[in-house]
């Protein structure tokens, strides 16, 4: 049965430049820590998952005891050895998405643009949230990193297992036929647990990933796995 959590997350400045490419451009910057107030106000953060055993890792394949499979050669090398993987969701709400359109609407065009950047960076942020919160409860065991249907070689369409397995609906997350969320502010995610031994720490889909030496959240991965 999936879990509704509740989670927390705080956006900076120093976040949303980050998000942004890490350029400072001051004209834009005057008006942060207004949308940032008006940003925080708007968030609606929800998370849910669930927790699937793994049949076999193939090549390719990743095969649930329940008969679901996910295809992706990376998702398989970093899911080797795992025992089960966690599939999670989670979304900031409709609340931000719609400040967004009527300021546009306005001809606000900064905030706007600030304001969905903000949106960005939060549910990134608490993604991330939600993941360190699961993994609380698999001290002592082999954790990997997650990784998101459209990443590499994992194809968008299987957003529809994820849906089938955790019902995203329930936090009020929909899926359309071009497998776009709404809100538009949500993500998913998937990572494997298992023995220590035999599951690798983290950075894999950071490894290979092309976009690794022009990443403005390197650095940040990074640390997290050296802790």
């Amino acid at each position: 049965m999936p879990k509704i959590l509740n989670v927390s997350v705080s956006v900076t400045e120093e976040m949303v430049i980050k998000s942004s490419g890490g350029s400072y451009n001051k004209k834009l910057a005057i008006y942060l820590p207004d949308v940032l107030a008006l940003g925080e106000n708007l968030l609606e953060p929800k998370g849910i998952y669930d927790v699937f055993p793994v049949t076999r890792v193939e090549k390719e394949r990743v095969l649930l005891e329940n008969g679901q499979i996910f295809n992706s050669e990376h998702l398989c090398k970093l899911l080797n050895g795992v025992e089960e993987i966690i599939v999670m969701c989670c979304t900031i709400g409709p609340a931000l998405e719609s400040k967004v359109k009527e300021l546009n609407k306005k001809g606000d065009i900064i905030r706007s643009f600030l304001l969905d950047m903000y949106g960005a960076t939060a549910v990134g942020a608490l993604l991330q949230n939600l993941y360190q919160q699961i993994s609380e409860n698999y001290k002592g065991y082999g954790i990997t990193v997650h990784m998101e249907p459209g990443q590499l070689d994992w194809n968008i369409s299987e957003q529809q297992i994820v849906f089938k397995l955790i019902f995203p609906e329930t936090i009020g997350v929909s899926l359309n036929d071009n497998y776009m969320m709404t809100p538009l502010k949500s993500t998913t995610g998937v990572f494997g647990v298992g023995d220590p031994e035999k599951v690798k720490r983290g950075g894999f889909a950071c490894e290979v990933c092309p976009r690794r030496e022009n990443c403005t959240f390197r650095h940040d991965a990074e640390i997290m796995f050296q802790s």
